[in-house]
Parts: structure tokens; sequence; C-alpha cells
């Protein structure tokens, strides 16, 4: 019951986190762009997989540099650290005082120990909480980059299959330069005029692109 209850937690967290930096992300984007969010409003199952997409590799960066560093610690660093301490009797009193200096012959009461663990988590929960704020930043951050570039593909009127759509429009057609899709609508610029249309997934697009021959 309780690796049950532990999962359960861990799988609410994980998404949460992965709600989080997704909406943070749409948001930033969305801002940047000029789009109406309630138009563009995404479903549970978009929003997940987009925080999944976005977090793989920061997540992958950390966890490989916090590795390494844990590597180069354990392997490295501390056995000549023991090593040298063995060997040398100065160095083994300097270790003594040093830890003397920072920790004390004093033995803390029980109040003061309680205290001092009160804070220890206090502390930890301040940490984990800064840190969430500052990857919030992150990925808005990123969502308004990822904005820009794509404006900015569109002022200079480049086209590419990525990013050009021809959407039905009344009798015929209209070329946009594509900018999402939320859980119904999808939105789009048109060149030259800069303005922006929302359609329905439901009516169809296509992508298109141009060789250059």
């Amino acid at each position: 019951m309780t690796k049950f209850i532990d999962s359960a937690i861990l799988l609410t967290v994980c998404s949460a986190l992965l709600f989080s930096w997704s909406t943070a992300h749409y948001h930033g984007f969305l801002v940047t762009a000029q789009l109406d969010s309630d138009l563009m409003e995404r479903s549970f199952h978009q929003v997940i997989y987009s925080g999944l997409v976005l977090a793989i590799f920061p997540l992958f960066i950390i966890s490989f540099s916090v590795s390494a560093l844990l590597y180069c610690y354990s392997h490295m660093l501390l056995p000549e650290y023991v090593n040298l301490v063995r060997r040398s009797y100065k160095v083994k009193r300097k270790v003594v005082k040093l830890r003397k200096f920072w920790v004390g012959k004093r033995v803390a009461p029980d109040i003061e120990k309680r205290e001092k663990k009160r804070f220890n988590h206090f502390f930890i929960i301040f940490v984990v909480a800064t840190s969430f704020l500052i990857s919030l930043v992150y990925f808005e951050n990123k969502g308004q980059s990822h904005a820009k570039e794509t404006l900015e593909f569109h002022q200079k009127g480049e086209t590419s299959s990525k990013n050009t759509i021809l959407v039905p429009y009344k009798k015929g057609s209209k070329t946009l330069h594509y900018l999402g899709c939320g859980s119904k609508n999808c939105a789009g610029i048109e060149p030259k005029t800069n303005r922006i249309f929302y359609f329905s997934q439901s009516t169809g697009f296509s992508f298109v692109h141009a060789m250059k021959i």
C-alpha cells in the first residue's frame, strides 16, 4: 500500500510539473504572438505531452551534469582526500581543527536540534519552490523566443513546408503562415497584411512548399 501511494504521489507531482511547464511555455508563446488564449485552448493530453517534450532535454542535461559531478567526487576527489588525510598527520590535525571550528564540541539540547531540523526542512522547501519558479520563468521565456522566431520568419517572407499552410476560405483558399493549433482551433497569419485568422481544425488545412528549380 505504501509503495502504491508513493507511486501515485510521484505520478501526480510529475504530471503537475509537466502541466505547469507546458502552460508557462504556451502562455509565453500566445502573449508574444498576440493570440487569443480562449480560441487556442489545448486539451489535457496536448499540455502534458508538450511539457514532456519541452522537459526532456533540460532534464537530461541536469541529470548528466549531476551524475558527472558525483562521479568525479566519489571516484576522484574523495579517494584522493582520504589518502591525503591518512598519509599526513598534519593534514589530519587540520581537518580535525576545521571540523571543531564549524561543529564545535558543544552538545546541543533536544529543543535546539528540533529547531535546526525545522529550519532545514523549511530551507529545502524554499529551494524547491525557488527552483520551480525559476523553471517557470525559463519555459515562459523559451515560449516567447519561439514566438519571436516564428514572427521573424513571417516578416522575412520566407516559406517552408513547416510554416506555410493552405486553408479553405469561402469558395477558394487562403495562404497563411502557420502559428499553431489548440484542441479545436488553429491560427495562421496572412502574409503582407499581418492579419491573424482563426479556423476550426474540422475545416482542414494543408502545408504548402514551393520547390526551387
